[in-house]
């Protein structure tokens, strides 16, 4: 999944405060369940 500039950003944070494994999970967790939004590029049609 390619990421927004958002979503870089929020990535980043995660893993910086929760480490390299569970940042990811926790991050990647957040955007299925919905609760961070707009942290994946959009394609245009």
């Amino acid at each position: 999944m390619p990421l927004s500039k958002k979503g870089s950003k929020i990535k980043k944070a995660m893993i910086q405060q929760y480490g390299k494994k569970k940042g990811e999970r926790v991050f990647y967790a957040s955007a299925n369940k919905g609760t961070i939004k707009g942290v994946e590029k959009t394609r245009r049609t």
